[in-house]
């Protein structure tokens, strides 16, 4: 609003100095410095709509760093192919596989309550999907498969060797 009020200030002056002198050259010139002005200003908004709509992973965010923080928490014994994205300006989608011992799901419903309450208060992620797994790695599922092997599969190989 600060912004929309200084370039109706220039643009009153301009009309003010044309009053009394014929400085025809100044109104495109101010009109430039107007439109530099609003591009630097919105310059922010639009490279954060530009990540939240490419679901670029949140600036601020290391997914290592994470994948760190929850392979701490006891129960977990394994974390792996996780996601983060914008779900709006002030909301962090986040997703990832999580690989415990076998156990009864109301089991892994505390500990699904324990991560999520824990990466809200570390990371400020507030919409986390857990998939809890008892196999490695997914029990041979592709994109699991390369997320754990960081490796890509050849045509024709098997990704679960």
């Amino acid at each position: 609003m600060l912004g929309d009020l200084l370039t109706s200030v220039v643009v009153l002056i301009n009309g003010v100095i044309f009053l009394f002198k014929p400085w025809y050259w100044l109104d495109p010139l101010l009109s430039v410095l107007i439109v530099l002005f609003i591009l630097k200003n919105c310059w922010s908004i639009l490279s954060a709509a530009g990540g939240i709509l490419m679901n670029a992973t949140p600036r601020g965010l290391d997914l290592e760093e994470v994948k760190a923080f929850l392979a701490k928490i006891p129960g977990v014994r394994d974390v792996h192919y996780l996601h983060a994205w914008h779900i709006s300006a002030d909301s962090i989608g986040f997703s990832c596989h999580v690989n415990v011992e076998d156990q009864w799901i109301s089991e892994s419903e505390k500990l699904g309550d324990e991560i999520r309450r824990a990466l809200s208060i570390r990371f400020g992620i507030d919409h986390p999907v857990l998939q809890f797994e008892t196999e490695a790695c997914g029990n041979g599922g592709l994109l699991c498969e390369m997320s754990c092997r960081g490796r890509r599969p050849t045509r024709g190989s098997d990704p679960g060797v």
